[in-house]
């Protein structure tokens, strides 16, 4: 093969998955390929186009005829390949490496690949610009935000929520020990206008017994103070008001609640972990709920405060003639 000619395409001239391959109507339909073939021969000749464009390297096909025959949609029909194969290989010539190559086609396709290989350098340059963004965003995000500061907000609520449960019980636990504590004062006070019988020897405690600064276990906090700190800020995470306009809300909910702190808690607890898409008119409604008596409930059930009783009456009245 030392007189055939070079191959027309560098090994390297890879137009896979490249879908467009331009046809020169002009060129091709005043061809002697055009007006010579046969039906079979034209369609076997365009299929074996395509498949050498997207042959390695392009714009060549190998020098086999069961390969052709394959290419060329006659399967496995060698015969029948044959019967075309001149008319249908029209143009393409043998070259140096054992492969088919067709000149036109193989112009158009080193400058296909020319156009990809350029596209692929600007897409390489435009990743290469897009990591180098990503690296440096990443960057001044380490920068400003350690990662133990990364909590989200729905685990923050979670959590604040959790601690303000603890502190509604807390101060139930220190409502009842102030109820004790009030009555133990009241005990005294009666002692000393009627003083008791001394007592004896043995029930006087011991000096190391009695309550110092250093022993006496301080209470938890009652349940306005839970209120207007955890409640606080629970009713800001939620609602996403500055810290001023939260407390003006729940010193109206507070009065509309009668001054029930604990109850006004668990209505917050709760509605933080419903998560409302509007936590206001939530709570509002649960106050206006839990704060009315039975009948209000039922005249709300059964929509008789939308109904103007005096003038109802009035009306059968005048009816009747009254």
């Amino acid at each position: 093969m030392t007189d055939l000619p070079d191959p027309l395409t560098p090994e390297y001239c890879d137009l896979r998955g490249y879908d467009f391959m331009p046809l020169f109507g002009h060129r091709l339909f005043s061809s002697e390929f055009y007006t010579e073939a046969s039906d079979a021969e034209f369609r076997a000749g365009m299929r074996l186009w395509w498949a050498a464009w997207s042959q390695l390297p392009a714009g060549s096909l190998p020098n086999s005829d069961r390969a052709l025959a394959t290419l060329a949609d006659f399967g496995r029909d060698v015969e029948a390949w044959q019967a075309v194969k001149e008319r249908a290989l029209h143009g393409f010539i043998l070259c140096s490496d054992g492969r088919l190559y067709h000149p036109m086609l193989c112009q158009e396709a080193l400058d296909a690949y020319e156009e990809r290989l350029r596209k692929s350098k600007k897409r390489v340059k435009d990743k290469e610009r897009l990591q180098a963004w990503r690296e440096m965003r990443r960057k001044q995000n380490a920068d400003t935000h350690h990662p133990e500061e990364q909590i989200s907000e729905e685990t923050e609520v979670k959590r604040v929520s959790s601690e303000f449960q603890e502190h509604i019980r807390n101060a139930g636990v220190a409502g009842n020990a102030r109820g004790d504590r009030d009555r133990d004062s009241k005990d005294t006070l009666t002692s000393f206008v009627t003083p008791p019988s001394p007592p004896s020897r043995e029930v006087v405690p011991a000096m190391s017994d009695l309550p110092t600064a250093e022993n006496v276990v301080p209470l938890p906090p009652d349940a306005r103070t839970v209120l207007f700190r955890q409640g606080l800020d629970v009713l800001v995470r939620m609602t996403g008001k500055p810290p001023n306009a939260a407390r003006k809300l729940l010193g109206k909910w507070l009065k509309a609640a009668k001054d029930n702190a604990q109850l006004l808690s668990a209505i917050l607890f709760e509605c933080s972990q419903a998560r409302p898409a509007d936590a206001i008119p939530w709570i509002e409604g649960a106050i206006k709920n839990r704060t009315g008596s039975k009948l209000d409930a039922m005249a709300r059930d059964w929509r008789l405060d939308e109904i103007d009783l005096d003038a109802a009456a009035e009306a059968d009245c005048k009816r009747l003639g009254i």
